[in-house]
């Protein structure tokens, strides 16, 4: 059985907590922009995963944007204003951290994994991707040859064919049913501007769930992440959820 209270971090944020069995704190905030944090604290953890997740995914592209989904997967580890490609995995390199993200039908995650000390610098750089992305031409050309790659591979792949077929028979014609990637044809269709202007109607404040597990206190973790939306200009942006889900 969990155990709830209501927290007051900063007026205007909505809060709350449960305890676990495990002892373990389950925290709650939303931002007056939409951004949702939640985090686990661990007592005695030396590392946290951190992630930055938007609430878009294969099931919400059209026709004209299937594919795209996955392409901005790509593309935001490509550089942002003032980091590299090469700047954004020395990053993670450079305090022994990983980094990662995946793409499903519902949502697009962003993930690492570090030390304690390290997650400032975590967050800085995944909601640096998140919120600046550069989408260069060159880049864009260089991903749309890996994805094709990438989708010729799960086709060798049988549980990934198996998986596919399934899905596509029991939602023929639904965005659902469709495999996660795109196809050849839709990515080698896909135009940059296309992508961009995909970017820019997602990836916004009340698509934006920040997640921390490990050796972190939720006040931290709010704190860290307002401090990252102010200097983005998210902190105060207001913007509403365009996308098909259930309501809580």
């Amino acid at each position: 059985m969990t155990k709830k209270f209501r927290s007051n971090l900063k007026l205007g944020l909505l809060d709350s907590c449960d305890f676990t069995a495990e002892a373990s704190r389950v925290c709650r905030t939303v931002l007056p922009s939409g951004v949702r944090i939640l985090s686990e604290e661990i007592p005695g953890a030396p590392s946290v995963a951190i992630a930055a997740s938007v609430a878009v995914g294969s099931r919400d592209e059209s026709d004209d944007t299937y594919g795209s989904t996955h392409f901005l997967e790509h593309l935001l580890f490509k550089g942002t204003s003032k980091r590299s490609a090469r700047d954004i995995s020395v990053a993670f390199d450079s305090v022994g951290g990983s980094s990662n993200a995946a793409t499903a039908k519902e949502y697009t995650s962003y993930y690492a994994r570090v030390m304690n000390s390290a997650l400032p610098l975590a967050l800085d750089v995944i909601l640096d991707m998140f919120v600046d992305a550069k989408i260069d031409g060159d880049d864009f050309e260089l991903e749309r040859t890996v994805i094709l790659e990438e989708l010729a591979m799960g086709q060798d792949d049988p549980e990934d064919v198996a998986h596919e077929a399934l899905a596509s028979a029991l939602l023929p014609g639904h965005e659902l049913g469709r495999p996660i990637g795109g196809t050849k044809e839709t990515i080698l269709a896909t135009k940059r501007s296309s992508v961009i202007d995909y970017y820019k109607k997602h990836y916004i404040p009340a698509n934006l769930v920040v997640t921390a597990a490990g050796g972190v206190t939720h006040e931290q973790l709010v704190e860290l992440v307002q401090q990252e939306l102010q200097k983005f200009g998210w902190l105060d942006e207001t913007s509403t959820p365009n996308l098909r889900r259930a309501q809580d």
